[in-house]
């Protein structure tokens, strides 16, 4: 009889001491019951490309006698809110240009920072925009100027040709 209550109690000492190594040699679980956070960073998560095509024009410069300007399927890039986009030409005076447009798209508000240098590294014009992704507005300053030379539009068109909202 010693015997057998030996053995059920040193099965049941077994059962506990297996039941107790396995709860503490399991991995720790990756998301902890008490924290708020997922533990998914939102910078290694891939973000959707979505392409544009963009019309920019500006009001003639009547005190130095230049013309209007407007640059048709200028290509656009968005990732989550960032827009980007470059477009090469050569200004009035022959100079090789590039623009850059920097901003973001967040719910129906855009927002723009277009700069223009010439191949030399000398800054040509800065414009900085805001609206909507199809109608942004603002006012173009020449050089390192700080008084407004022409009023310039940005509109946006989804790459398909759908009209943006």
């Amino acid at each position: 009889m010693m015997f057998r209550i030996f053995s059920v109690v040193r099965r049941i000492g077994v059962a506990l001491l297996l039941s107790c190594l396995l709860t503490e040699c399991t991995a720790p679980t990756p998301h902890p019951q008490d924290r708020d956070q997922s533990g998914i960073n939102p910078l290694r998560i891939p973000v959707e490309t979505v392409l544009w095509s963009g019309i920019f024009s500006c009001t003639a410069f009547t005190e130095d006698g230049l013309p209007a300007i407007t640059w048709r399927r200028i290509p656009f890039r968005q990732e989550g809110d960032r827009l980007t986009g470059l477009y090469t030409f050569k200004d009035s005076f022959g100079y090789q240009d590039s623009v850059v447009f920097t901003g973001t798209l967040t719910g129906g508000t855009a927002r723009a920072m277009v700069t223009a240098v010439r191949k030399d590294g000398s800054s040509n014009f800065t414009v900085e925009m805001v609206g909507s992704p199809a109608s942004m507005s603002g006012q173009m300053m020449s050089g390192t100027s700080q008084h407004p030379v022409r009023s310039c539009t940005l509109a946006l068109t989804a790459a398909g040709g759908r009209k943006p909202s």
